[in-house]
C-alpha cells in the first residue's frame, strides 16, 4: 500500500492561504485608497519602492496575525480531507485546494470591503469619536468569529462540492494504530493553540501587535521583537506540550475522534486559562508587596528578583499545564474508554 501523507494537503491549503492573503493586502493598498480597518487616515507608506520593505512591513506582519485563521485552516481541512477520504498532493487535488482557499480569500475580503465602506464609515459620521475605538474593537471580535465560521463552512462545502474533482483513496479511511497516535496528538496540540490564539490574544485585544497591520505605524524593530517572543513563546510551549502529551494517545483506534479532540482540546485550555489567572493575579499580588521595598533594593538586586519571579512564575504555569492536559487527555483517552469518557463519536 501506497504511503500517503494526512497533513501535505492541509499544509499547502495554509501556503496557499497566506499567499493569495498577502497578495490581496498588497493589492488592496495599492488600488484602493483609504481602505483600512481604523477611521484614521495613516501616513502613506514607503515600501512601494522596495520588496524587501513590502515584505517587513506588510506581509511578515499580516502573517503573524493570521495565525489563528492559519491554524484553524490547518485543522479543519485535515479533518474534512480525511473524511472524505482526499490524501493525495496531485494536480487535481491542488488545483481543488487552490480554488476552496480562493473562496475563503474572496469571502473574507468581501466582507471586509462591504463593512468598513458602509457600516464604519456610517458609525464614524454618527457616534461621538470617543466611543468609536470600543465600536472598532466590538467589529473586529465579530468579524474573526464571521472569518472563524466562513473558513469552516467554506473548506466543508468546497470539498462536499468538488468531491467528484478530488483524487480519493476509499481504502485509506481507517488510519494504521501508529499514525492515528501522531494525528490526533497532532490535532490536539494545535486546537488547544488555536484556542490560545483566537481567544487570550484577542480578549488582550492585540495589546503587542497591531490589530491590523495597515493600521499599525509601529517601528518594525518593535514588530521583530514581539513576533520573535510570541514564535518563540509558542515553540517552547508546544514542544512542552508535545513531551507532555506524546504517550496519551496510545489507545485510539483507527478512526478519526474528532469531537473527542474538540472537547477535550477546549476543557484543558479553559482549564489552564483559569488556573493562570488565578496563578498570575497571586503573583501580582506578591508584586505589589515587593514595591512597598523595592526602595530598600540596588537595580542589580531588583533585577535579579523580577528575573527570578518571571522564571519561578512559567516554571509553575507549565508545570500546572502539563498537568492539566495530560489528565485531559486521558481522561477522554483513556485505554478504560477509548471512545472517550464524555462524547461517543461512531464511526463514519
Amino acid at each position: 500500500m501506497i504511503k500517503l501523507s494526512f497533513f501535505k494537503l492541509p499544509f499547502l491549503f495554509v501556503l496557499f492561504y497566506g499567499v493569495l492573503d498577502s497578495t490581496f493586502l498588497v493589492g488592496r493598498e495599492f488600488l484602493v485608497d483609504n481602505m483600512v480597518f481604523s477611521y484614521t487616515k495613516l501616513k502613506p507608506y514607503i515600501w512601494a519602492d522596495s520588496f524587501v520593505s513590502l515584505i517587513i512591513h506588510i506581509v511578515l506582519p499580516n502573517t503573524f496575525n493570521q495565525l489563528a485563521n492559519l491554524v484553524l485552516i490547518f485543522i479543519t481541512s485535515a479533518i474534512i480531507l480525511h473524511k472524505n477520504s482526499v490524501y493525495r498532493a496531485n494536480k487535481k487535488n491542488l488545483l481543488c485546494v487552490f480554488l476552496i482557499v480562493f473562496l475563503i480569500i474572496i469571502g473574507i475580503n468581501g466582507c471586509q470591503v462591504i463593512f468598513e465602506r458602509q457600516v464604519l464609515g456610517f458609525l464614524y459620521s454618527a457616534i461621538a469619536p470617543y466611543y468609536f475605538p470600543h465600536i472598532e474593537s466590538l467589529y473586529i471580535a465579530i468579524f474573526r468569529l464571521a472569518c472563524y465560521i466562513w473558513i469552516i463552512m467554506a473548506i466543508y462545502f468546497g470539498v462536499k462540492l468538488l468531491r467528484t474533482a478530488f483524487v480519493t483513496e476509499s481504502d485509506m479511511i481507517v488510519l494504521s494504530s501508529d499514525n492515528s497516535q501522531k494525528i490526533h496528538l497532532s490535532l490536539f496540540i494545535l486546537l488547544f493553540n488555536f484556542y490560545y490564539l483566537a481567544i487570550v490574544l484577542f480578549c488582550l485585544n492585540f495589546f503587542f501587535i497591531p490589530k491590523d497591520p495597515l493600521d499599525s505605524t509601529a517601528p518594525f524593530e518593535q514588530n521583530i521583537v514581539i513576533i520573535t517572543f510570541y514564535s518563540a513563546f509558542l515553540l517552547i510551549i508546544n514542544m512542552i506540550g508535545y513531551f507532555a502529551l506524546r504517550k496519551k494517545f496510545m489507545a485510539v483506534n483507527g478512526q478519526l475522534q474528532v469531537k473527542s479532540l474538540i472537547f477535550s482540546a477546549a476543557i484543558a485550555f479553559m482549564l489552564t486559562l483559569l488556573i493562570a489567572i488565578i496563578v498570575i493575579s497571586i503573583n501580582i499580588y506578591c508584586l505589589k508587596w515587593f514595591d512597598k521595598i523595592a526602595n530598600s533594593l540596588t537595580n542589580n538586586e531588583m533585577l535579579v528578583i523580577v528575573i527570578a519571579d518571571i522564571i519561578f512564575l512559567f516554571l509553575i504555569l507549565s508545570v500546572i499545564g502539563c498537568g492539566v492536559v495530560r489528565k485531559t487527555a486521558k481522561a477522554f483517552f483513556s485505554k478504560k474508554d477509548n471512545l472517550s469518557c464524555f462524547v461517543k463519536l461512531s464511526p463514519e
